[in-house]
């Protein structure tokens, strides 16, 4: 395996992910990142997620290294209906495009059915975000559906396509 899955750790709330957060090349396709991130907003959302019954949040470590290279999440687990959503950012760029994103997805996926065990694990991306849709197909991900217009970037609204896999 080329990264590991570890619990985000205090440790790991430092000046490299802020960097990660505040990088425009980085959250392009994020929710986050269109205003500047401070580190005690970053630190209140550490607070926030690790204290939540309703999320859980992984920092993704390339073996080799032992180097904290980006974070993977599942947000807003509904306990009753057995589904959760997941998000993942690769923060340091020189990672990008080796893989590391379909095995973080396969591993938070087996931990949400074999740990957690939830039915269903979705998430949605932007429909022009080709790596991320290949990174979830790859990882067993199907389409579900393609909302129009459903996302703002750059002055013009693109299309959200929603992903998911099933226990």
């Amino acid at each position: 395996m080329k990264i590991y899955l570890r619990a985000l750790e205090k440790s790991d709330i430092n000046e490299t992910y802020l960097s990660w957060l505040n990088d425009p090349e980085v959250t392009k396709y994020m929710e986050t990142g269109r205003l500047p991130v401070t580190m005690e907003q970053l630190e209140k959302y550490y607070e926030e997620i690790t204290n939540s019954p309703n999320h859980v949040i992984f920092a993704i470590i390339e073996t080799e290294t032992d180097k904290h290279i980006g974070n993977i999440t599942l947000n807003d687990i509904n306990w009753i209906h057995s589904n959760a959503n997941l998000g993942i950012m690769i923060g340091e760029k020189d990672c990008w495009g080796k893989g590391y994103g379909t095995e973080a997805i396969r591993l938070i996926t087996d931990y949400a059915f074999m740990k957690l065990n939830i039915m269903k694990v979705w998430a949605g991306m932007y429909a022009d975000h080709k790596a991320s849709i290949r990174a979830f197909e790859e990882a067993g991900f199907t389409k579900e559906a393609e909302l129009r217009n459903e996302l703002y970037l750059n002055n013009e609204y693109h299309n959200k396509v929603i992903m998911s896999i099933m226990r």
